[in-house]
């Protein structure tokens, strides 16, 4: 025989509680851009634009990838600290929204973009780019 109970009111609240919170972690980070694929030419800039939002202060980082080339072009935490590698150093610049522009485009700078936005707590999120760089005439 089924015995079905109705909910009391603290079980209601203990529920509405617990999804709540899972509604909240699962929509901590979101990274938004209108333009995820683009061409440039050599020496021009490019600007990798994003908006991202997110519920604790967050940490930022942008990675270029390429063949087997993988490497970390700057990391930092919007009014806290930046550190950008030595190699981006004098062509970088990082925004408080998390976009990167890179200026004084070289052929070896296409390739595959990605930022990594990490929260306190550990969540992360990622978004990718495409970069293609156009040589000048020869």
């Amino acid at each position: 025989m089924w015995h079905f109970r109705l909910w009391d009111v603290q079980d209601v609240a203990v529920f509405l509680s617990i999804t709540l919170y899972m509604c909240h972690i699962a929509k901590a980070i979101s990274i938004h851009s209108l333009q995820r694929s683009l061409t440039r030419s050599v020496q021009e800039d490019v600007l990798f634009s994003v908006d991202i939002t997110c519920n604790e202060i967050a940490t930022i980082q942008w990675t270029f990838m390429s063949g087997v080339v993988s490497r970390t072009i700057g990391t930092w935490q919007p009014g806290v600290y930046t550190n950008i590698t030595v190699d981006y150093s004098s062509r970088v610049q990082p925004y408080e929204n998390g976009s990167l522009g890179l200026s004084d485009l070289r052929l070896q700078d296409a390739g595959f973009y990605v930022v990594t936005v990490t929260e306190v707590a550990g969540s992360s999120k990622d978004a990718g780019f495409v970069l293609k760089v156009n040589g000048g005439w020869i």
